[in-house]
């Protein structure tokens, strides 16, 4: 409840399927963010500490992995930000 997770839209590039879907739909940039993953396929949350090995292992096994975001205090929402 005191924690939020923030995203940075900056981390990725956004595949052109969505830039599609929000242009051609004239979705909200905010709810493309809320409603799709945009190109991300999970998150896997871990210690600030342990995120370069977990990437770095994910990775060694072909998964495209990539540090999008950071878990701070807050009022327990998930919030976006660039």
């Amino acid at each position: 409840d005191n924690t939020d997770a923030v995203i940075d839209r900056a981390a990725w590039t956004v595949p052109p399927l969505f830039r599609f879907i929000a242009e051609k739909g004239n979705v909200d940039r905010d709810e493309m963010y809320r409603v799709f993953n945009m190109g991300i396929g999970y998150v896997i949350m871990t210690a600030p500490q342990d995120a370069d090995r977990a990437i770095a292992i994910l990775r060694t096994r072909n998964c495209r992995a990539l540090a999008v975001g950071r878990i701070c205090r807050g009022s327990g929402i998930t919030r976006t930000e660039n």
